[in-house]
């Protein structure tokens, strides 16, 4: 019987460009069984992962076993996404034009990022939207030159959000958007002037639009990813095609410890090195993890990674590890208090009709939203630790 587990290990396994022999062995074993391909499907598509799903198990000739409609589903997902990223490029590469011509830059971030670096078949990397990065002061006139381009904000709450004819763009003035949550200052350093300085042009026509470097990327993409608490598969295997990517380079993995220690992401950098070393199989020389700082991990952090490893999908994971990489108690309540109680204008966003709330009201639901949602994650943590303890 194929079990919700064997899945996630079998997408685990299909979710890489390429294939290793070991690779290929585990997938003709598990697809012997019987395999409830719609749900798999499915559930790729949920990872972001349908793409590289599809894409290997056509190359090893087994899309056969596909029942329809669940081979139509994921043939959609394959076409849909490829044109999509097509035309997602043809207006990223209009936009870095009409940067160019009104004097400022932007940094494309996650997906868009790594679209024309690391993945070379388009059909491989959903894409949701655009994510642009801006210096702060230019951020006006990132707004501006976009609508002037036939964007526009559906919703006032969320200025930052701009939609034309399906595609959403969205601004960001630091990669933990400290613009919004101050406090996240703690987590990653607010001067991303190193991160400017190194970042190359997308295309070769223009360079109103960048790529950050590629080492700088692999930190922003595992702060991006932990963020986001591993809850999405596409967020590691993105790591992991980018570690393969740039295998060849000189030093790589000094490279990644020196660029990880620049902007004071050891231990966050190493939370994704253990994941991707235990479900990708990734060779990681024991110098770099001691590097990072291994040893200095708690029972606690290592068990709440042993968990997203098993299937954990609280959102709230990344605040209990974000709190291990704040320095300082006075920091970690600080980071706490705005986590939970953030200005009025974001408090707006969480609760769509609070503005003419007493603030007192509103502070008491989120409180109260807040303890509900740690509760229901811990009962899910107690659940697989319990669970994983009777395997045992």
């Amino acid at each position: 019987m194929v079990t919700w587990h064997d899945m996630i290990g079998f997408l685990r396994c299909i979710s890489r460009t390429h294939l290793t022999r070991a690779d290929r062995d585990h997938i003709l074993h598990v697809v012997k069984k019987d395999v409830p391909w719609g749900h798999l499907a499915i559930l790729a598509d949920w990872d972001g992962v349908a793409g590289l799903l599809y894409y290997n198990m056509k190359h090893l000739d087994l899309l056969h076993l596909f029942p329809e409609p669940a081979l139509g589903q994921l043939e959609g997902i394959y076409t849909h996404t490829r044109k999509r990223s097509l035309d997602i490029l043809s207006e990223a590469e209009a936009l870095s034009l009409a940067l160019e011509r009104a004097g400022i830059q932007a940094v494309a971030l996650q997906g868009l990022s790594l679209i024309t670096t690391v993945y070379e078949e388009p059909g491989l990397r959903q894409l949701g939207d655009m994510d642009l990065m801006v210096r702060p002061d230019h951020k006006q006139r990132l707004g501006e030159t976009l609508w002037q381009a036939g964007y526009w904000g559906p919703d006032k709450r969320y200025p930052d959000l701009l939609y034309k004819e399906g595609l959403w763009v969205d601004i960001h003035t630091h990669l933990l958007n400290i613009d919004r949550i101050g406090s996240r200052r703690y987590l990653f350093p607010e001067d991303l002037s190193p991160l400017w300085e190194r970042a190359v042009p997308v295309f070769e026509q223009s360079d109103g639009l960048l790529v950050p470097d590629p080492f700088d990327n692999l930190i922003a993409l595992a702060a991006h990813a932990l963020k986001h608490s591993y809850s999405r598969m596409i967020w590691l295997v993105d790591i992991h095609e980018s570690l393969l990517k740039w295998e060849s380079a000189h030093d790589r993995w000094g490279r990644v410890v020196e660029r990880a220690r620049s902007w004071s992401q050891e231990g966050i950098f190493l939370y994704a090195l253990i994941l991707l070393e235990r479900i990708f199989d990734l060779k990681i020389p024991y110098r770099v993890k001691h590097e990072l700082g291994i040893h200095s991990l708690s029972v606690i952090e290592e068990h709440l990674l042993s968990l997203s490893l098993r299937g954990f999908k609280s959102r709230e994971l990344c605040y209990a590890l974000w709190l291990y990489n704040i320095k300082g108690a006075g920091n970690k309540i600080r980071f706490l208090k705005e986590t939970v109680f953030p200005r009025d204008e974001i408090m707006a966003q969480i609760f769509e009709h609070s503005s003419g709330h007493i603030k007192a009201a509103v502070c008491a639901r989120r409180f109260g939203k807040a303890i509900a949602v740690m509760g229901r994650g811990l009962c899910q943590a107690l659940y697989l630790s319990f669970r994983s303890t009777g395997d045992d």
